[in-house]
């Protein structure tokens, strides 16, 4: 179904075995700029894996933005974008929460490129509320590094591609490098410990990736990069041709977290 709350609507997901009796983990999947809940519902398509494992599924719809839809993904008060967003996602939880049995210590974020940027900025906006996060084709900008609030340990995930022309994998948009997001994380999560491991050439096309783990953190949690060599600004599937499902990434690296 669609919910509307006040100007502002959500799409949502539910898998045929609920039956609102057992505490259910949400999933909230962000679409990209300029793109919608409709588009993000197919493009980051988690509806399969919604019946398989049983969560929650909710894709919300961002506002517009000198007629672009988009997500405020930035904390500063100078922002082009006056749209709360913080605010929108905390009014969807309550509002879900008043319609299903929602288990608390399982609410989930990811995103698409400003999607993924959204993600990350409510890691740091609801760290009390947001258990694990991950980011795809996303970033943050060097205001909210500086300002972050979260208080909580937080999981994060990337992935990202090194051919990325819209978010550099080597500067995002200004805030940083792909690594140098995920350092700031694990220093926050006090991760003593990193590694890396090659990919499976999946495509058999003589190139994956590389993936950074930095683990022994603070309550349990991690900080991963997937770093997909030569992968662009989209969404991986295997089925397109790339390395990894994103999906199924995404999925199986959040629900391992409960907050």
């Amino acid at each position: 179904p669609q919910i509307f709350l006040k100007s502002r609507t959500f799409k949502i997901y539910a898998p045929s075995s609920l039956d609102g009796t057992t505490a259910v983990k949400v999933l909230l999947n962000f679409h990209g700029y300029g793109s919608s809940a409709d588009e993000q519902l197919l493009y980051g398509d988690f509806r399969d894996l919604s019946e398989q494992e049983g969560f929650l599924l909710v894709v919300p719809q961002g506002s517009l933005l000198d007629g672009d839809t988009h997500w405020n993904s930035d904390s500063d008060a100078e922002s082009k974008s006056s749209a709360d967003d913080s605010g929108f996602v905390s009014k969807i939880l309550d509002a879900i929460s008043e319609r299903y049995e929602v288990e608390p210590s399982g609410i989930y974020a990811v995103g698409m490129s400003n999607g993924g940027a959204l993600s990350l900025y409510l890691a740091c906006s609801l760290s009390q509320r947001i258990t694990a996060v991950a980011s795809v084709t996303g970033f943050m900008s060097a205001n909210l590094l500086s300002d972050c609030g979260v208080t909580t340990p937080t999981s994060v995930l990337f992935i990202h591609g090194t051919a990325d022309k819209v978010v550099s994998w080597d500067n995002g948009l200004g805030g940083g490098s792909i690594l140098s997001l995920a350092a700031f994380w694990a220093s926050h999560n006090r991760c003593s410990d990193s590694s890396t491991e090659r990919l499976e050439d999946y495509n058999g096309d003589g190139v994956s990736g590389v993936l950074h783990k930095y683990s022994a953190c603070n309550a349990g949690t991690q900080v991963q990069v997937y770093e997909i060599t030569d992968m662009g600004h989209v969404w991986p599937e295997k089925r397109r041709g790339d390395d990894i499902n994103g999906a199924e990434v995404v999925w199986t690296f959040l629900n391992r977290f409960q907050g």
